[in-house]
């Protein structure tokens, strides 16, 4: 497993996973917040294929917020968004991030695992405004 950088070169690329059957399924969106920042997007590259992206975002580096989304179900549950995520850390660590927070839906559990083995922390439940029972996460770096 590899991370690419998107960049205005391969954006293009992206729009293939807005097609993705499992959509409906995530938190809240599959795009960072392009008004960030703090902002690293990069795409998760198996077997030379782009499966999904991974980004950090926000304000500044001292909280910001982690997105990922693995649009090839035949990718899933092998460990890669784990992968993914632990690269997104140390990139974090080094660009000297204090903390990462998150969005899962409660129901999400393989990637509840995913985030916990990496360190995260439930800090919270709570209703999204669409009625989406979800938890939020952290990470402290420093």
């Amino acid at each position: 497993m590899t991370l690419i950088p998107v960049s205005k070169e391969n954006i293009n690329f992206y729009r293939q996973f807005e097609a993705s059957e499992d959509l409906p399924r995530y938190q809240s969106r599959i795009y960072p917040n392009d008004k960030s920042s703090y902002l690293r997007w990069m795409y998760i590259v198996e077997d030379q294929h782009y499966i999904g992206s991974i980004w950090l975002e926000g304000e500044n580096t001292q909280l910001v917020k982690l997105g990922v989304f693995l649009a090839e179900p035949s990718y899933r549950e092998k460990g890669i968004g784990k992968q993914a995520i632990q690269q997104m850390i140390a990139m974090a660590k080094s660009d000297g991030v204090s903390v990462i927070t998150l969005h899962v839906r409660v129901e999400n559990i393989r990637a509840r695992n995913a985030y916990t083995s990496c360190g995260f922390q439930i800090t919270k439940r709570f209703r999204t405004e669409k009625g989406i029972d979800a938890f939020s996460m952290e990470l402290e770096l420093f």
